[in-house]
């Protein structure tokens, strides 16, 4: 089934806010991915594997790229139950996993201006049935009006100096080679909002992501606006991809901003030790000779540059969806290398827990094939509250300050749509 050009997503997600489970996702295929649960769900980190594997119908090929399966997001502290790495020092403001069922998918379709149903006959049935109250309704979509004036909610001094002075800690880390590279976080201010949905609808207009989604289950709500893919596995070729994205500039400064990350020895040095990484992650579910890595490529995400390389390997025939997020989680791009010590680094040196934040959100699908951003440039909102953090790769020759201010940019576009939220 297509509608061709209406209703708007905004309308259809304002139609979706009575159903339970609502998950949204931007592909970068150029389309929007809309589902909502009508199934099992799991809430604890202990034991998600086998809920995956138990729920999924394994039902061969599916007519889109989600026909029905598992939506949701694994948060960073979920990563014990793959990886050595410390346990977190505090509760964290959502479930470190949340996972459930659905039947289908609502898939609207930039290219083609169209929207299209695929799943379950009770999942299109109830997909029809929001469509058609959809076309009739007013479209709620945010108001363009200055979108990207900067939240009030500027970070205090003290919280630039306690950052710089941890990336002084991993310099000297790194100067006694514990590490190689620690991605190292802060957690901004919580900023109040009232409509989070709307929050989401605000900065996908306005600096759109290709990986960012909108996701809600009970008293929770994930907007995220992520540039970053995790994993992408392919259920009819087996190919699993992961873009790690190391390095930014303000897309203001141009074609300046962007030859300066293209000809900086150490973003490029800073995406090379990743990219190591995340190929022997890779290498560890991968028929021999299989991993592939592409070349380093310069990309615009809204209001920044980012530098960002392609690892992709074919998986072994033993090997499923579950197998390869347990060999790579938590991402090797917000966690560092080695990995392991550099999770006890970040441990040691951040306040508190991360939660979803540098997680990911996405996706395993009934057909073997799954799909998860890495959890960046993301907001957990519960009761009246957006809390979100930003970091930056610290290296040998990192400048504290740079780093600083490299955050401050990560976070402006954020917490701008949070603010108007």
């Amino acid at each position: 089934m297509g509608v061709m050009q209406s209703p708007s997503l905004s309308a259809v997600l304002n139609e979706t806010r009575a159903l339970d489970g609502v998950a949204c996702f931007d592909t970068a295929r150029g389309e929007t991915v809309v589902t909502w649960g009508s199934g099992p769900r799991h809430t604890t980190a202990k034991g998600w594997p086998e809920f995956v594997r138990a729920t999924l119908t394994m039902t061969g090929s599916q007519d889109c790229q989600y026909a029905g399966g598992i939506v949701g997001w694994l948060g960073y502290e979920a990563g014990a139950t793959v990886e050595r790495m410390p346990m977190p020092k505090a509760e964290r403001p959502t479930h470190d996993v949340c996972l459930w069922r659905t039947e289908g998918s609502l898939v609207w379709s930039s290219t083609r201006q169209e929207w299209t149903i695929h799943g379950s006959e009770a999942f299109r049935s109830s997909a029809r049935d929001v469509l058609t109250r959809a076309e009739g309704a007013a479209d709620p979509g945010p108001s363009r009006t200055d979108p990207l004036r900067r939240s009030a909610n500027q970070p205090a001094e003290a919280q630039s100096i306690r950052y710089q002075a941890g990336v002084e800690r991993v310099l000297e880390h790194v100067q006694s080679g514990d590490v190689y590279q620690v991605s190292l976080a802060w957690e901004h201010e919580p900023i109040a909002i009232t409509d989070a949905l709307t929050a989401w609808l605000r900065i996908r207009s306005t600096n759109p992501a290709l990986r960012g989604c909108y996701l809600r289950s009970g008293s929770t709500e994930i907007i995220s606006n992520s540039p970053e893919l995790f994993l992408d596995l392919d259920a009819k070729t087996r190919i699993v991809k992961s873009i790690p994205i190391k390095g930014t500039a303000p897309a203001v400064d141009g074609d300046a901003g962007r030859r300066r990350l293209e000809h900086s020895q150490k973003e490029r040095a800073e995406l090379t030790m990743i990219v190591d990484l995340v190929r022997n992650d890779l290498g560890r579910i991968a028929t021999p000779g299989s991993v592939i890595v592409h070349p380093r490529e310069v990309r615009q995400c809204g209001d920044l540059w980012h530098a960002e390389q392609v690892v992709q390997a074919t998986i072994a025939p033993a090997c499923d969806a579950i197998d390869v997020v347990r060999s790579t989680f938590p991402p090797g791009s917000v966690t560092g290398a080695p990995k392991v010590r550099a999770m006890e680094v970040i441990s040691d040196l951040e306040d508190g827990p991360r939660g979803v934040y540098t997680g990911a959100i996405g996706w395993f699908a009934d057909d073997g094939g799954a799909h998860l951003n890495v959890a960046i440039r993301t907001a957990t909102v519960t009761n009246g509250e957006a809390r979100f953090h930003v970091g930056a790769g610290i290296v040998a020759d990192s400048d504290p300050s740079s780093e600083w201010h490299e955050t401050l940019a990560k976070a402006g576009a954020l917490s701008a749509a949070l603010a108007h939220g």
